[in-house]
């Protein structure tokens, strides 16, 4: 198998960024005691859509159709089917210019396609994929496989190089380090490790009680935060600092650092949000809805997006504490919220077989 590098000029980012101290006295304890549906369950009401533009050309929302489409966020129109995929396509990426766009399938097969020529330029087919991203610096694409292999290539050459398992247990997530030298992946086993990308090793692993379903990183590096134990680790040493659960609660769904105002959201499948000051790691605010959390996205000045079971899309502001609005359109199930560039519109797709854009600003 050929080996490859990474870019000589990548070199370590120093990020600085506000510890959230100078926001607290503008945080108001409304998160506390928020309650958002609170209507009877037994009276079907009417879903009022309030998206400026609705997708419906997939069967399924997620790509169960065996195909992606590209398409313009302005009308609608399609501008590429990716056709070709052997099962449902469960996970779509750009690279970090955009200039590529990966689509793969359940089945292991990825393809990549040129955005400006619509063309298919590289394609794989392998063991069957669990998860799939981009390093954020160059064009080398990353796979977590169900052996519990994960596979990185050069693109569009496919030159390839992979991080073995030591155990076969899945690789259920992945993460690339700010100083886009180290990959930190999970396992079903309960297992974290991060790798050195370069070097081709293991500098250290950590095991959990149970299967990491979600991890996110801070902005520095420092830490990590994993789903469903809550658990914050340091990255230089694996070295276990807090568990975020709040009181009654076993495990979160997700979970996501915001560096800026030095804070952390926890989101649950029993609807409660939680607010965590990063710094003490200390509850600061928590609100909860009538049913499950599927996804949290931060968007621009301190605004949240919380998907939910119901199909609504809840925004608050963690500064003020402050429920803004509940954007509302689709009938099941949110799977992913995707913020635009200038933060002022979202995309969300659901389990109805729809993708939907709506004004957030």
């Amino acid at each position: 198998m050929d080996e490859f590098d990474l870019p000589d000029d990548l070199q370590d980012v120093e990020v600085i960024y506000s510890d959230g101290e100078d926001d607290d006295e503008h945080i108001e304890d409304i998160f506390d005691e928020v309650n958002i549906n609170e209507d009877d369950e037994d009276i079907e009401t009417e879903v009022i859509d309030l998206a400026i533009l609705t997708f419906t050309k997939h069967n399924k929302s997620g790509g169960e159709d065996d195909i992606a489409y590209l398409w313009n966020t302005s009308n609608g129109e399609v501008l590429l089917e990716c056709t070709g995929h052997k099962d449902s396509v469960t996970e779509v990426c750009f690279n970090y210019n955009s200039q590529y766009v990966a689509t793969a399938d359940m089945s292991g097969m990825i393809q990549v396609w040129n955005v400006a020529d619509k063309k298919l330029v590289w394609c794989f087919e392998g063991d069957d994929m669990e998860w799939l991203l981009w390093h954020h610096m160059t064009n080398v694409l990353f796979c977590g496989c169900h052996s519990g292999d994960i596979y990185m290539w050069q693109i569009p050459q496919g030159t390839c190089k992979v991080l073995p398992s030591p155990n076969n247990s899945p690789s259920t997530c992945g993460k690339i380090l700010p100083n886009g030298k180290q990959i930190l992946a999970a396992y079903e086993d309960g297992v974290l490790r991060l790798w050195n990308i370069k070097e081709n090793n293991i500098e250290w692993s950590n095991t959990q009680n149970s299967t990491i379903t979600s991890l996110d990183v801070n902005t520095d590096g420092t830490l990590v935060i994993v789903a469903p134990s809550a658990m914050v680790i340091k990255l230089s040493d694996s070295k276990f600092v807090n568990s975020l659960l709040c009181d009654g609660e076993n495990e979160i769904e997700s979970a996501l650092f915001n560096s800026e105002l030095g804070i952390v959201a926890t989101g649950s499948l029993s609807g409660k949000l939680c607010v965590w000051e990063l710094g003490r790691q200390a509850l600061r605010h928590q609100a909860r809805i009538e049913c499950a959390v599927t996804v949290l996205k931060w968007g621009t000045n301190g605004k949240i997006f919380i998907g939910a079971t119901d199909g609504a899309i809840y925004v608050c502001d963690v500064k003020s504490g402050t429920l803004l609005k509940t954007l509302t359109g689709h009938r099941t199930d949110i799977l992913s919220i995707s913020v635009f560039p200038c933060g002022d519109k979202i995309l969300t797709t659901s389990d109805d077989g729809t993708a939907k854009i709506f004004v957030v600003e």
